[in-house]
């Protein structure tokens, strides 16, 4: 069985523990922990982040691909 974080969105298997691996979740102290900043394709705290990196990403690669279609 594979457990997920209810904090930082982090999939670990149940024989790995009981707490995230990540950011150590456990149910006594989910309040206290504010240390993860992920989340899977813009969905953590720093989405703002992921979205302006996947948007230059988007950006070289079309360029690239032009470029192939361009000169080659």
């Amino acid at each position: 069985m594979f457990k997920i974080c209810t904090l930082c969105d982090f999939e670990w298997h149940s024989k790995d523990g009981p707490n995230c691996p990540v950011c150590r979740e456990t149910n006594d102290f989910k309040d206290e922990i504010d240390t993860c900043s992920g989340g899977a394709f813009g969905t953590g705290k720093n989405y703002a982040n992921v979205k302006n990196f996947y948007s230059g990403l988007g950006i070289i690669v079309l360029v690239l691909i032009l470029y192939v279609f361009v000169v080659g």
